[in-house]
């Protein structure tokens, strides 16, 4: 009779969990932002470049995150703790969403925790929640989509397409790899009872809207050289690193945590093969071509598919919390979510920055967990790259400082620092205030964009890998100025030269398009 009640929509008690474990979540992801050992994630140096220059679309990401870190900046800067609100925010807002969720299919209040603990437990949601990108907002809306779906079978509101149009615009101005969610639905639809909202005016309308919503960005590629398409090509053939279809599986049972799967699997049975789910059956359905399309391209990536698994989470946690009712089970019922905080307090270091990075690597190792995600990234890192590209910026500003130093005063007006990362300029623009350093410049993704140097410029300071020979390419007088090292850094981003180099060949209006990186 209790877990009747607490399942009824609008429960103070099931609210009261939801938003209790919501701010639990909420704390695990920003408190390391506050006392943790590390500094910046790379893509946020140029996030906070890509807010310097708003526009209406960028190489690699559509600009609704963009303008949504602008406005944090201008409310409450960009200090780390700062920058890493609206994800710990956007995480714990995820977690009530999928308890609601799970509320609305039926589950009562031991199950609604159960699937909000799910989520809270997966190293890939502490990875993509621990620092600013599209990704947090982007769980967020997946995660409501999700809700939204339920909504429309379960109280037959039609009406609600309009909405999901709305979100689903919102979604690709955000991610254009939302597209792939909007697809797996599509396949969904086409392939159960469902099929009928391909009737209703009200769901052409919403794609209409989301359209609309995402034209603007359109323009933008059209009026670029469709950008964005070279970039996602260049990734899938030079970045990214295949992998067996088998290993993506087992990489996706991993990211999410292993003892989480009895829950999302769960869900798969419970609106694949049930009564009460056959009306969400596209659902079901939708995270299955997600995860074909997964394994067929080879894409090693578990956070590409994330925010699928929030609504078998939700769905999971009806079986799983009536199968743990039964009095042969029921001491599992306190059991396993104990063993399910246990196991994502253990792998919470992996994909949270909490522990020092020597005391990471250790754990990491032993448990067998530092995979190579990119290709081209030579000597293994002994920390993961989500950790490792937080290390070492500090350092590096320091030493181009140091370089900047040796020119002369005379010469500073002509000179500009150019680098081959977004990673490395956006660390001198936004590390190096104060510093009087001069100009920065990068040849990857927007940063092309925002470039070239003025032809004036004529003393130069390159920050490596380029080799002495590259540089005489361009220039005639080339010294090695200092060579930058980082501890537990990213390989590649390890014993860089720095280059201070003078009378270049060719004008940079020339040279810059040959320089162009998407990647």
């Amino acid at each position: 009779m209790t877990e009747d009640l607490h399942s009824r929509p609008g429960s103070k008690a099931a609210n009261t969990v939801l938003l209790g474990l919501a701010l639990a979540f909420f704390l695990v992801e920003w408190l390391p932002a506050i006392i943790g050992p590390y500094g910046y994630f790379i893509d946020e140096f140029y996030y906070i470049a890509c807010s310097d220059h708003l526009a209406l679309g960028y190489v690699d990401h559509p600009p609704l995150s963009i303008f949504l870190l602008r406005l944090v900046r201008e409310a409450i800067g960009d200090s780390l703790p700062a920058l890493r609100l609206v994800p710990s925010l956007a995480g714990a807002a995820t977690v009530f969403v999928i308890g609601l969720t799970a509320r609305r299919l039926g589950a009562g209040l031991f199950g609604q925790a159960l699937a909000a603990l799910a989520a809270m437990v997966g190293p890939v949601y502490h990875t993509v929640l621990s620092y600013y990108s599209m990704n947090p907002l982007g769980l967020l809306t997946w995660a409501v989509v999700f809700l939204i779906l339920v909504e429309i079978e379960r109280q037959h509101r039609p009406r609600l397409w309009l909405l999901l149009g709305v979100l689903a615009g919102l979604g690709l101005q955000n991610k254009h790899t939302f597209g792939l969610l909007l697809a797996a639905l599509a396949v969904g639809l086409l392939l159960t009872r469902a099929r009928r909202h391909l009737k209703d005016r009200r769901l052409w309308i919403g794609l209409a809207l989301a359209f609309l919503l995402i034209l603007p960005n359109l323009a933008w590629q059209a009026g670029h050289g469709w950008p964005s398409i070279e970039f996602y090509r260049n990734a899938q053939a030079y970045k990214n690193n295949p992998t067996a279809p088998l290993a993506v599986l087992a990489q996706q049972v991993l990211s999410i945590n292993p003892l989480a799967l009895p829950v999302w699997l769960g869900g798969l049975i419970f609106f694949l093969f049930t009564k009460r789910g056959r009306r969400y059956r596209h659902l079901g359905i939708a995270y299955l071509v997600l995860l074909i399309l997964m394994m067929l391209g080879r894409q090693g990536r578990p956070d590409r598919i994330a925010g699928a698994y929030m609504i078998l989470f939700a769905g999971g946690s009806v079986l799983v919390g009536e199968a743990l009712r039964r009095r042969c089970l029921r001491r599992l019922r306190w059991v396993y979510p104990v063993l399910l905080m246990l196991s994502g307090a253990a792998l919470a270091p992996v994909g949270l920055p909490i522990l020092q990075p020597e005391t990471t690597a250790r754990y990491v190792a032993a448990l067998g967990v530092v995979p190579q995600i990119e290709k081209g990234a030579g000597k293994q890192a002994a920390l993961p790259q989500w950790l490792a590209d937080r290390m070492g910026w500090e350092e590096l500003v320091s030493d181009v400082a140091a370089v900047s130093a040796m020119i002369e005063p005379r010469e500073r007006d002509r000179t500009v620092i150019v680098a081959p990362s977004y990673g490395q300029a956006g660390a001198i623009d936004l590390l190096g205030r104060g510093r009087d350093l001069p100009p920065a410049y990068a040849t990857q993704n927007s940063y092309f964009h925002w470039g070239p140097p003025p032809d004036s410029a004529d003393v130069v300071i390159i920050v490596g890998p380029f080799s002495e020979e590259g540089a005489r390419h361009y220039f005639e007088e080339v010294e090695l100025a200092r060579i930058h090292n980082c501890d537990w850094c990213m390989p590649w981003r390890d014993g860089i030269p720095i280059w201070l180099a003078r009378k270049p060949k060719v004008l940079w209006s020339d040279a810059w398009p040959e320089l162009r990186s998407y990647e």
